[in-house]
């Protein structure tokens, strides 16, 4: 059986602070499901986690919890 995904060490930036880039989370789970192949479509999910987990990607601005909205009557 042929493994599922393989491990790559990280790279390390000379200048993290000049690597930013501001996007939307759209942007970046669009950009993401472009490189991956037809029924692959979990390893946009699975991409996107994976930056969030490791500090890769982080959200600026207003940040709220989902499980305490309750939408409008």
């Amino acid at each position: 059986m042929q493994p599922m995904a393989q491990t790559l060490p990280a790279m390390e930036l000379a200048h993290p602070e000049l690597n930013t880039i501001a996007t939307t989370l759209y942007e970046l789970i669009e950009t993401i499901g472009e490189e991956v192949r037809p029924g692959e479509d979990r390893l946009v999910t699975e991409t996107v986690l994976h930056l969030f987990d490791t500090g890769q990607v982080k959200f600026s601005g207003k940040i709220f919890n989902l499980r305490d909205y309750s939408p409008s009557p």
